[in-house]
């Protein structure tokens, strides 16, 4: 607006001077001066005007407050500093931890190494996290009835060079005055575990590269040179890497340890280049000197040894793959970078939420406050994040809730693709939560944690950067709304749907699951799973076909299940709950109204479920039901128990075998919720060690369902996903329709809908109910709605290009 006065100026002034030639050669100059100092002195005013009415709407516009308030921080400190620094749900410390090592390291018959010295034949520390205390003693502690109970650490510990090797699970405490190390001792789970169900470790990661990869290139590198055209090593940018399918106990003789390996392209990204070189390794022994390969797949054919495959080879004797490194244009199909044309065509940016007044979220330690809403959390190094003590109007209604294990088992013709079956909570969850960054992963007014974890694979104890992150959220949908109109007048009434997101991202391998808990206004809670990532793929054959889609020239993209377990632990108005359902049934019945008539109709039958057994839901869609879990002890005025019903969406069956293969590791999958009677032993539904168990399970869920009286309950929760690719999932699966969720909503628990009280909601009356189109009052019980305030979002960008540790680390 000041350019274009200006321009008028500029204009206005060569007028004048036009004028004044004329003036000077006519006979009424005196006129001319009169009229020239009128024009410019008009033209003054009006640009003095201009600048004056945009200097005013500037400072107008720099009154405008904040959306982040001083005060919500100060609220924030304090009630950081009122956090309780002796929480018995908080993780364990950093320097608990050295407290910990320092103990067993002195303990010379364990013969530890440290991870900067460790190998996969020695003995060290593997994972090292706070073992969860007794839970009655949490509640007597939280009640006020009884002592805080002691905090222990749980260790477990590669005994490679023992004989014969073994993993053993230690018990050390207590924390802050260690007295005991001892193998933890339950019936629940076994604790000395055989070495060959070890789980993956950096150090046999490097014994792979030294002793079979580095074999593999030395003996066959002209082999991958000619096939294509790339090596493992030295091989400047045309580089291969290997992946690998760990072969499960199940279809191995008792007591050894093997794997499928294949190549790829290393290449962005490498799980969509896969190559037909496979080769099995026998791993079984703790020296990785006498690891062996046994078996070569390539061109469709197996081999009995790397030997002979290449006196095959040499003969002539195999129709030879030839492939050529893909070029930067042909890799782009599987990379993230951008495409063109970009759209919209014009630069502009998309919606942002607010916080109009600051955050209603405040963090003190290792809690989390949200309006009526008050929650714990931890991560683990092994389960990932789990949420204690959730409580809704000071009442708690969850005593845990946490991921258990991700599942995902493929098909394939290939020896890899058919024995592709993954229990991902061995690359340990909690080390694959870090690096969310701002604007995409979370808002970029979230607030993000960071966690502190041990762990070997990751050298040792670490920070683990922006691990989760935690925001408000607007979904823009009512979670109710009323207009109505009739003859005694109108109203409306609505709210729309804000809820607390305590979020984290699993990255596994080739896949990325978010993992979201949302918190309601209504008191339910929301357990949300989204898959993105990149596809798991197999070099393509015509034999691949049924078992996938040929994505692309070379590249099969199989049929896969994605299974989730999610442990339930509720309290519904204490611990004496039951587990019930509504069954719903058809009647066809005589129709008491109409002579000779009949009707049919639905009804509902209540089924109390006494037993473990008699709590297993394999969900039929022909008998559909509620799935309640209730308190027969507090009812409601009319005499209906206090309840919570678990309602998933997002079911797959497991249609393979009960007693086949890998399966008996991931008993859980076969119910789509089972209840157990809550035990401290029984902690997870699965371990670590599931990849490679199936012979003799670490953890039998099976066993956890028992004859038991149905009292202080644990739900286990399945959901799950069978997927067959897409051409459209390249590069990326994608978030969009891959949702699987778990309700968790109160039924019959309050009196009426708390989120009645939210000062969210919004009430519309008429004026008159004679006449409710002459203006109507709006009741709103926040601020007022004219407010404005200046939206300050700050995006990573600059932070990234002075340091990327925390998203690349």
């Amino acid at each position: 607006m000041l350019e274009a006065d200006a321009e008028r100026g500029q204009i206005l002034a060569k007028s004048t001077l036009r004028n004044l030639k004329m003036m000077l050669d006519n006979s009424y100059k005196w006129k001319w001066i009169s009229l020239i100092f009128t024009i410019s002195t008009t033209a003054f005013l009006v640009i003095s005007v201009s600048v004056w009415v945009v200097k005013d709407r500037q400072i107008e516009a720099a009154k405008l407050p904040s959306c982040a308030l001083d005060s919500d921080k100060q609220v924030s400190r304090s009630k950081r500093q009122a956090a309780s620094q002796a929480d018995v749900f908080a993780a364990i410390t950093p320097e608990e931890i050295d407290e910990v090592l320092d103990y067993l390291y002195s303990d010379t018959d364990l013969n530890l190494t440290k991870p900067d010295e460790a190998a996969i034949d020695s003995s060290f520390i593997h994972t090292l996290e706070l073992q969860p205390p007794n839970k009655k003693r949490v509640l007597d502690y939280l009640s006020g009835s009884g002592g805080q109970p002691e905090r222990m650490a749980k260790v477990l510990i590669f005994r490679g060079d023992a004989t014969p090797p073994v993993l053993q699970e230690y018990i050390v405490g207590p924390l802050s005055n260690i007295s005991v190390a001892k193998v933890m001792n339950t019936t629940a789970r076994k604790t000395t575990i055989p070495y060959n169900f070890r789980p993956f470790s950096s150090f046999e990661f490097k014994a792979i590269y030294k002793y079979i990869i580095r074999y593999i290139a030395t003996h066959a590198g002209h082999v991958l040179l000619e096939s294509y055209n790339a090596t493992p090593f030295d091989c400047g940018s045309q580089c291969l890497r290997f992946a690998m399918t760990p072969i499960s106990s199940a279809f191995l003789p008792n007591g050894e340890r093997k794997s499928w390996f294949w190549f790829a392209y290393d290449i962005e990204f490498y799980t969509l280049h896969p190559l037909d070189f496979q080769y099995r390794v026998n791993m079984t022994s703790a020296n990785p000197k006498e690891w062996t390969i046994e078996n070569v797949w390539y061109a469709k054919q197996m081999f009995s040894s790397l030997d002979d495959f290449l006196t095959q080879y040499t003969r002539g004797n195999i129709n030879k793959t030839v492939m050529n490194f893909p070029s930067a244009e042909e890799n782009k199909y599987s990379s993230l970078e951008f495409r063109e044309p970009l759209f919209p065509e014009a630069v502009l940016r998309p919606p942002i939420q607010v916080e109009p007044d600051g955050s209603r979220i405040t963090a003190a330690g290792n809690e989390i406050h949200y309006l009526a809403w008050d929650l714990k959390y931890r991560m683990s190094p092994t389960v990932g994040l789990q949420l204690f003590d959730v409580n809704f109007d000071g009442e708690r209604i969850l005593y845990e809730i946490s991921l258990q294990e991700v599942v995902v088992t493929y098909s394939g013709f290939s020896p890899s693709a058919r024995m592709l079956n993954y229990a991902d909570s061995a690359g340990l969850f909690g080390t694959r939560c870090r690096g969310l960054l701002p604007s995409v992963d979370c808002p970029a007014n979230a607030r993000f944690f960071n966690t502190h974890l041990y762990s070997a694979n990751e050298g040792g104890h670490r920070t683990y950067e922006n691990a989760m992150c935690v925001f408000e959220h607007t979904t823009n949908t009512p979670v109710r709304r009323h207009r109505a109109y009739g003859r005694i007048g109108a109203f409306y009434g609505g709210l729309v749907s804000s809820v607390l997101v305590v979020r984290t991202i699993l990255s596994v391998i080739n896949y990325d699951y978010i993992y979201d808990f949302y918190f309601y206004q209504t008191g339910a809670v929301e357990v949300k799973i989204s898959l993105t990532g990149y596809l798991g793929t197999t070099f393509h054959t015509p034999e691949e076909n049924p078992y996938g889609v040929h994505i692309k020239e070379g590249i099969n993209a199989g049929i896969h299940n994605h299974l989730f377990h999610l442990k339930v632990d509720l309290d519904v108005k204490g611990t004496e709950n039951k587990f019930e359902t509504l069954d719903i049934k058809v009647e066809n019945k005589t129709d008491p109204w109409v002579d000779g008539g009949y009707h049919i109709q639905t009804y509902y039958e209540r089924n109390v479920k006494e037993t473990e057994l008699d709590a297993v839901c394999n969900y039929n869609f022909s008998t559909p039901k509620y799935l309640l879990v209730s308190s027969h002890n507090a009812t409601s005025a009319q005499g209906l128990p206090r309840s919570y019903r678990l309602l998933p969406r997002g079911m797959s069956n497991m249609l393979v075998n009960s007693d086949y293969g890998f399966s008996n590791s991931i008993s859980w999958a076969r119910q789509q919720v089972a209840v157990t009677r809550h035990k401290d032993d029984e902690e997870t539904s699965t371990s670590i060690f599931a990849m490679w168990d199936a012979s003799d399970p670490v953890v039998d869920f099976a066993r956890y369902i028992e004859d038991d009286e149905n009292i202080d309950i644990v739900a286990w929760v399945t959901l799950g996903t069978q997927h067959i690719p897409q051409i459209e999932n390249v590069p990326n699966t994608g978030t969009v329709g891959t949702h699987l969720s778990l309700f968790i909503m109160p039924y019959n628990y309050f009196d009426e809908d708390p989120s009645m009280r939210s000062r969210d909601g919004v009430r519309v009356t008429p004026f008159s109910n004679d006449h409710p189109t002459d203006g109507a009052v709006v009741e709103r019980h926040n601020r007022k709605p004219d407010e404005a305030c200046v939206a300050s979002v700050s995006l990573p960008d600059d932070d990234l290009r002075r340091n990327s540790r925390f998203l690349f680390t």
